[in-house]
């Protein structure tokens, strides 16, 4: 009755792990169901058929209302309520294809920005698909929903499931006899809700089951012009006679295209806007190597129990989706620069997402109790986890480890400092480090110099030393900060710093995503705002 339960996003995600999200989008279908029974009582009670209809037609808003309104209950209210209030008018019979595209334009102008939604599109498509399909076969059916489905479930959720399809018959006998029966038996019928609600529990927790069988294929997210390209071919196919060459030509370009996706020709270095926090992904071509530092984090206060409610952390929303959408399902190492929860607080909840080979950490944090703890929350083993000092050589060749040089306990002033050689593009990444580190590691390696500088504790004026800028020339600056953080992250004297040596510099802040993408050799910047 559009009540959404507390666990209602983590069903939502199962079922969309299943790759069955489409026939959901079309749960709005019940509304014809609904309306037949309602006609036959309204009959039983000998109304005229005009008086019948009008009836119907005053029902139907009022019961998008109480069904909470999603785009496919509006869009099957609208459709049935037109295809009614037609038959009032003598002579006028509107195909449903029509109705279909009269509905669409009607919500188009009503509330566009519905249409950025998975449901909404989804919802919209297969009902096309639906009206103007001539397939009687039940398993051809079922497999052009799938083909049409794949190409948006594919650009939203970077994942297909191999059971999809031969489950797919199975739900919608099972939503069309048990989930909304026993849906509307429980809504109307007090002393039956409790055997419902139990009912439908145990279909829930059957898709979680499901949903944890080792089905589900990473392929990343598909260019938007080959997903208009993959649907194109289909609509092309339902009257086609050539469907065999045309069929070849899909299958092709999706090999060619998740080929690419998981082993990309170009590398890339992504300084993530991850608020107030650090994150920097490392990724060599063809995937050969993938490295992680830092996660970022949120602090927490102390709060009371009822303002505590489950969230996503940012290292799933913004990391993890974004590395998921680049077809990433591993990392082989994530440096750790030092204890602060900015720095590190996400990596247990990104490790639940992607596969996390090694940690390595500076000496000494890696015994920490609320380092163990998160660790303990993570999907990490204990082994997996390497405390360094930078006498350790990395195995990565393009990395070399500055700082720090003797263990600690974590702390800012025993943050990892790292030195990138990336097919010439040089980069160094300092954590929080403060300006006594900053002036020691330029001390121990004279020759030191960088064209990418991450700025040290986000801009804070206890890092970025005029000497250690001097010394660096780069010729860029990254600053990671939150918009509008507590701290006045990037401080002015930092940024009087930057300017006297004639650095230009970016804050994540106010640009968004910043990524360096090298192809054949050759770089180019971007800074991708708001992503």
């Amino acid at each position: 009755m559009g009540i959404r339960s507390s666990d209602a996003d983590k069903t939502l995600a199962d079922i969309t792990r299943l790759g069955l999200l489409y026939l959901f989008s079309l749960s709005g279908l019940h509304v014809f169901y609904v309306v037949k029974p309602l006609r036959r009582f309204l009959k039983l009670l000998r109304l005229p058929k005009w008086l019948e209809i009008l009836v119907v037609l005053g029902v139907l808003p009022v019961y998008a209302i109480l069904g909470g309104a999603s785009a496919s209950l509006v869009r099957a209210v609208w459709m049935c309520w037109l295809k009614l209030a037609t038959r009032l008018i003598k002579g006028v019979r509107l195909k449903l294809a029509t109705i279909w595209a009269v509905v669409l334009l009607l919500e188009l102008w009503r509330y566009p920005a519905l249409f950025y939604q998975l449901g909404a599109q989804l919802s919209y498509l297969l009902t096309l698909v639906i009206v103007t399909s001539k397939t009687s076969s039940n398993w051809l059916f079922n497999l052009k929903l799938n083909a049409f489905s794949a190409p948006l479930v594919l650009y939203y959720t970077y994942q297909w499931n191999f059971l999809t399809f031969l489950i797919t018959g199975w739900m919608n006998l099972i939503f069309e006899y048990i989930i909304l029966p026993v849906t509307f038996i429980g809504a109307v019928v007090p002393f039956l809700q409790n055997l419902a609600a139990q009912l439908l529990q145990l279909i829930s927790r059957g898709l979680t089951l499901l949903a944890r069988l080792p089905s589900n294929l990473i392929l990343g997210r598909p260019p938007l012009i080959m997903v208009l390209f993959w649907l194109g071919v289909l609509l092309w196919l339902q009257g086609s006679s050539k469907k065999i060459r045309w069929l070849a030509l899909l299958g092709m370009s999706y090999f060619l295209t998740f080929l690419l996706l998981r082993y990309p020709l170009s590398s890339e270095v992504v300084y993530f806007d991850i608020g107030q926090g650090d994150c920097t992904l490392i990724r060599e071509r063809f995937s050969r190597r993938v490295i992680l530092i830092d996660t970022g984090g949120k602090v927490h206060f102390s709060m009371p129990n009822w303002k505590k409610h489950p969230t996503k952390t940012s290292g799933e929303t913004i990391v993890a989706n974004y590395l998921l959408s680049k077809g990433i399902t591993r990392i082989d190492q994530l440096y750790l620069t030092h204890q602060d929860a900015d720095h590190v607080g996400n990596f247990p909840s990104l490790s639940q997402l992607i596969k996390i080979k090694q940690i390595i950490v500076p000496a000494g944090m890696e015994n920490l109790p609320s380092f163990k703890h998160r660790l303990a929350k993570s999907a990490v083993m204990p082994e997996a986890v390497k405390g360094v000092t930078d006498r350790v050589k990395l195995s990565d060749p393009h990395l070399k480890l500055l700082h720090p040089f003797a263990r600690g306990q974590g702390t800012n002033a025993d943050s990892l400092v790292l030195w990138l050689d990336f097919y010439g593009l040089k980069c160094i990444f300092t954590g929080d480090l403060d300006r006594k580190g900053e002036l020691a590691v330029s001390k121990k390696y004279p020759n030191l110099t960088a064209d990418v500088l991450k700025t040290g504790h986000h801009g804070s004026k206890t890092a970025t030393d005029p000497k250690f800028v001097q010394q660096l020339a780069p010729k860029v600056a990254i600053i990671s900060a939150g918009r509008h953080n507590r701290y006045g992250h990037p401080n002015q004297e930092t940024l009087v710093t930057l300017q006297k040596a004639k650095v230009p510099y970016y804050v994540t802040a106010k640009v968004g995503m910043i990524k360096f993408t090298e192809m054949l050799g050759y770089f180019s910047f971007w800074d991708l705002k708001d992503n």
